[in-house]
């Protein structure tokens, strides 16, 4: 999948907490640049919110393929875009570059809605669906 199938994507710059001792961005951190990009398209579609009591969908799986390295400094970009709606679930695709053009990664993660009160899954609203839809028109 090249980054023609996405519509959205969000910058990283590379910081010094993210590097590890052999000098290169730890695997882990990869996930936190994910999480941020996912974070940023919610903003752009206006479905996050700042008040974590209000998130209302809990992160189920995340997978990443690293396919090249990221060193200090760099700049990354993550494409992300939503790729499958569900009745309670959605998933998200991504694509990470660097600065040269390098493909660094590509992810895929599942998020579910969720009532944190009642412990259970819940449909997804349907006014997000009616959002995600209109901007993701392959849906």
């Amino acid at each position: 999948m090249t980054e023609e199938a996405f519509r959205f994507s969000s910058t990283v710059k590379v910081r010094w907490r993210d590097v590890d001792a052999l000098g290169h961005v730890n695997n882990a951190v990869y996930f936190t640049y994910l999480e941020q990009a996912r974070v940023d398209y919610l903003r752009e579609l206006g479905l996050a919110t700042d008040d974590p009591q209000k998130v209302s969908f809990i992160l189920a799986q995340a997978s990443c393929q690293f396919k090249s390295p990221i060193k200090l400094g760099e700049r990354v970009t993550v494409y992300a875009r939503v790729s499958e709606l569900g009745n309670s679930s959605f998933s998200f695709d991504y694509r990470m570059t660097g600065g040269d053009g390098r493909l660094i990664a590509v992810a895929r993660s599942v998020q579910v809605c969720y009532d944190y009160a009642r412990q259970k899954p819940v449909p997804i609203p349907e006014a997000w669906r009616q959002i995600v839809t209109a901007y993701e028109p392959g849906l």
